[in-house]
């Protein structure tokens, strides 16, 4: 290490090899931001890993209650992402008017409201139980803020 500090010690224009190296690193940074595509946040990837990341949540907490066991999980859901973007009003005289607010990247989003479940079916093992289901129709109604009656459970087979 000393024999390297000695080395760059000696160089002429130490300056100017410094800015090399600095702007070097910053093309490097640069253009890697552009080899790794960015989901957007309102693609079709992104409900679907919504839909599934709830569906796998639901599975291993409910697989991990007393007297459950192996489960599997359906759930249908309501109508796809609604995107809320700003927008500008002008009111002139009998007639409103409405503008989408653009940013460079497109229109301004405001909030995205995912979809609601609207029905769930649970297959699992401790299915049969009487106790079991009401517990396992209990925990689903609380989680997705849905009535008892749109929660099915049944036993697995063997």
């Amino acid at each position: 290490m000393n024999k390297f500090i000695e080395k760059l010690k000696g160089l002429k224009h130490k300056e100017i090899i410094l800015a090399v190296v600095a702007v070097a690193v910053m093309l490097i940074i640069y253009f890697s931001s552009f080899s790794s595509p960015q989901t957007q946040k309102t693609g079709t990837t992104n409900i679907d890993d919504y839909c599934s990341e709830m569906q796998n949540r639901i599975e291993n907490a409910i697989s991990k209650m007393d007297g459950v066991g192996k489960s599997e999980v359906v759930i249908n859901w309501s109508s796809g992402v609604e995107i809320v973007t700003a927008q500008n009003t002008t009111v002139n005289g009998n007639s409103t008017s409405s503008q989408v607010v653009q940013s460079s990247g497109g229109p301004v989003v405001l909030k995205e409201i995912y979809p609601r479940a609207i029905g769930v079916l649970i297959i699992c093992e401790g299915g049969n139980n009487a106790k079991t289901k009401i517990d396992i129709i209990m925990a689903i109604s609380t989680l997705m803020d849905i009535t008892t009656d749109k929660v099915l459970v049944f036993g697995m087979s063997k």
